[in-house]
């Protein structure tokens, strides 16, 4: 089962995700799931699964 969280981002990182959700064709929420995977990812040592513009995720 998926979490749902909210969260606040300063101006400039919530225009630049924006940004980054129009050029892949995603929903912002789709987006925010994507680079928070990848951060926690980083975070635990792992690498990132490769980006794939036609496999939107679950968010």
């Amino acid at each position: 089962m998926s979490k749902r969280i909210s969260v606040v981002l300063p101006d400039d990182i919530g225009e630049a995700v924006e940004k980054m959700a129009e050029s892949e064709m995603r929903s912002l929420s789709q987006m925010g799931a994507i680079l928070i995977t990848e951060a926690v990812k980083s975070r635990q040592g792992e690498t990132p699964a490769p980006k794939d513009k036609k496999d939107k995720g679950a968010a």
